[in-house]
């Protein structure tokens, strides 16, 4: 027998994931692939934590190959930035390098969508 908590997590999880497919701001852009989750979540790492700088190069290095190659990486942060959930920031130390963070509008929708998911996690 199934235990009812795990039943109702899974559906509120799959309910959740075909609701937000559908939406136009960051969330809906972080459930288009597998990819575009973990660079939406490097990126929102970045945005935490200041001293995570998340970089083109950084996301190459660290991104299973599986996951995703670097003209697909580099395709996703240009729509992110076209898109302005991304901020795209000159390096002071080296021009060629570009940080990305979250626009902060979308800073807030990752935050509270964090909480919101805490009433039904699977962990």
């Amino acid at each position: 027998m199934i235990d009812d908590n795990i039943q109702y997590k899974t559906e509120q999880y799959l309910k959740e994931f075909y609701e937000l497919s559908n939406t136009t701001d960051i969330k809906g852009f972080y459930y288009d692939t597998r990819l575009h989750s973990v660079i939406v979540l490097e990126i929102a790492l970045a945005s935490f934590n200041k001293d995570h700088l998340v970089s083109f190069e950084y996301l190459c290095e660290n991104i299973p190959k599986k996951l995703g190659k670097r003209t697909t990486i580099q395709t996703i942060l240009q729509e992110g930035v076209r898109k302005k959930y991304f901020i795209k920031q000159v390096s002071e130390k080296d021009k060629r390098i570009k940080f990305y963070t979250l626009e902060k509008d979308s800073l807030a929708v990752i935050e509270k969508w964090w909480v919101d998911r805490k009433e039904f996690s699977i962990a």
